[in-house]
């Protein structure tokens, strides 16, 4: 088991191994996404190859040996008025990998990249994990909104914190 899984955007080739640990994630964390495993269970490959291949566009993952343990993704929009704002989604670090700073590494991976492409990143976080907060607050997101009721899952409502970062 390395003590440093290196860290390397996805490639199309990457598709079902993200594809596993997408799932997982929906699967175990359902709230920490605003997907759902069914929502995405039976996704063709052929379009999860298409969203790796996508630039300036990037899935970022943890790699331990040829295992992947973690993955953050960036996103932008074709739309003018908002080619200047990114999105940092799906962060999610494989259980048996937590505390190795895989979180903090991913993040920061996706900021480095984010720096080249647009000028602000957002990001939403579940008001109540407490964790992922502490993260992105401590790499200089700032609350700029909160979602009461922002997903349902099983009768039960979890509220969103919107958070920006500014890279200019």
């Amino acid at each position: 088991m390395p003590l440093s899984p290196l860290i390397r955007v996805l490639t199309s080739q990457d598709a079902p191994t993200f594809q596993q640990l997408r799932l997982h994630a929906l699967k175990t964390a359902p709230e920490g996404f605003g997907s759902s495993y069914e929502d995405e269970v039976g996704r063709e490959r052929s379009d999860i190859e298409r969203m790796l291949g996508a630039r300036p566009n990037a899935v970022f993952g943890a790699f331990a040996g040829t295992e992947l343990v973690g993955m953050a993704g960036f996103a932008t929009t074709p739309k003018v008025k908002q080619k200047h704002k990114g999105l940092l989604w799906g962060v999610f670090v494989h259980p048996d990998w937590r505390g190795h700073n895989l979180g903090k590494r991913l993040t920061l991976a996706v900021i480095d990249h984010a720096r080249d492409h647009v000028d602000t990143l957002h990001a939403t976080v579940m008001a109540a994990n407490l964790p992922a907060r502490t993260l992105y607050l401590g790499l200089g997101f700032t609350v700029f909104g909160f979602e009461k009721d922002a997903l349902r899952i099983n009768g039960q409502s979890y509220d969103d914190e919107l958070l920006r970062l500014d890279l200019r």
